[in-house]
């Protein structure tokens, strides 16, 4: 079997368990779509260990900081200027903290801000939750093409993850 199709094989098989702990266990608060764009994050910067570490530091960062930046409008008072200044700030920092090379992939950072802003999470202690559901999707990305290798015929079939 192809490894491109095993690995298509891999994620159909880890869909339904993640669906099922995502949406039918709501009281673990695991957000399914927070958990697919850090999956698809994974296949993006090429998968392997590497995608681990640049997709999980820059989208934990761009989680964080986008937790910093709404606190810094609520502290501000609100409102769409508040909002608009911080967020333009958040905006470069996302971009110019790729010349820390752990933070570097720039579109983990935005895919990490942009799902703690669509998960509309309250600024406290539940905010851990986006981070938690971004790292477990990092883990489907992962387990995802490490089952589909060994479906292929091997942990060192190639696949080019980039172009999946």
């Amino acid at each position: 079997m192809k490894t491109l199709h095993a690995i298509a094989l891999a994620v159909a098989l880890l869909v339904a368990p993640w669906v099922y702990v995502s949406v039918g266990a709501p009281a673990l608060h695991l957000n399914a779509w927070i958990g697919f764009i850090a999956w698809g994050a994974y296949f993006a910067a090429g998968g392997g260990a590497q995608a681990i570490l640049k997709v999980g530091c820059a989208g934990l960062a761009g989680i964080g900081l986008t937790f910093l930046t709404l606190l810094a409008v609520q502290f501000a008072g609100g409102g769409l200027w508040p909002l608009i200044a911080f967020v333009t700030i958040l905006a470069f920092v996302l971009v110019a903290m790729a010349d820390v090379s752990a933070l570097a992939f720039t579109p983990a950072a935005f895919l990490g801000a942009a799902s703690f802003f669509g998960s509309q999470s309250p600024l406290d202690a539940a905010a851990l939750y986006v981070a938690l559901t971004w790292v477990a999707g990092l883990g489907l990305g992962y387990a995802s093409e490490r089952l589909g290798k060994l479906i292929a015929g091997g942990a060192g079939a190639e696949s080019k993850l980039s172009e999946i």
